[in-house]
């Protein structure tokens, strides 16, 4: 199957563009460090390998030699979102770590492929009829036990698993999944500005899209910008009229539109 694995790679890249304040040497570096990553794994990869011992060897590099790891302490920090803290600290979270396997397995041509499963990024590693399950949080093999008590803490008692939870994902739906982490992230650290330049280059792609104009409403109103974001909110509310995230913003609007007077 053809199916590029360095996406969710590319928009990790973009996001820190958009967002950090460093410099262009950082994204150069960024890149001189995942090429290095990219001659060790290949001259650790033999040829009398078979496909699955390359995937095993791959998954011993990343965790065991080179020391990549998830950090509980700090797992929702933004850092673990930006390449550059993530190459140099060597820890992030599921998302990273599996962003970079899956950026190393694109250019090793290893069967590993991302799924949309609900609780973080878990990988799916394809050997013609053996198919099996990595955790990016340790490179550890996952059973599918495991991942129906995962399944049943995020969706409820009683949940079950089936196959299409467990087919590889459209990697739209991964970007998009790693989007609104980035978001959260920026606005929970109070980094409203970038916050805002990085939904709005979502926004030039998807101009229409409700819950893009819903996120910059809110990196406006931390801003100041009560009239955009006001003009941000109304446009989610008549778009997803029962979603109750509008609800509960219909219920703030009052309250909103007087500090949009008090400005004027």
């Amino acid at each position: 199957m053809t199916y590029y694995r360095k996406a969710l790679y590319d928009e990790m890249t973009s996001f820190y563009i958009i967002t950090s304040l460093d410099d262009a040497d950082d994204l150069n570096r960024i890149r001189s460090f995942m090429g290095a990553l990219v001659r060790k794994a290949r001259s650790a990869l033999t040829e009398e390998m078979n496909t699955k011992q390359k995937v095993e060897k791959l998954l011993k590099l990343m965790y065991q030699d080179w020391g990549f790891h998830c950090n509980p302490d700090n797992y929702f920090e933004l850092e673990n979102l930006y390449l550059n803290k993530v190459l140099e600290n060597h820890y992030g979270m599921p998302v990273s770590l599996g962003a970079i396997i899956l950026y190393l397995a694109e250019s090793l041509d290893l069967p590993i492929y991302p799924i949309n499963f609900p609780t973080q990024l878990i990988l799916r590693v394809d050997i013609e009829d053996d198919i099996f399950f990595i955790d990016p949080w340790n490179g550890k093999k996952i059973t599918l036990e495991k991942l129906q008590k995962l399944y049943e803490g995020a969706l409820g008692f009683g949940a079950k698993l089936n196959e299409e939870d467990l087919k590889i994902a459209d990697s739209r739906l991964i970007i998009s999944r790693f989007c609104q982490l980035a978001k959260n992230a920026l606005l929970r650290e109070e980094k409203n500005y970038q916050a805002l330049k990085y939904i709005e280059s979502l926004l030039r792609q998807n101009p229409d899209d409700p819950y893009e104009r819903r996120d910059r409403g809110i990196s406006l109103v931390q801003l100041g910008c009560f009239k955009a974001a006001l003009e941000d909110f109304n446009f989610f509310i008549e778009k997803c009229p029962e979603d109750p995230a509008a609800l509960l913003l219909a219920a703030q609007l009052d309250d909103l539109k007087k500090e949009v007077t008090s400005v004027q």
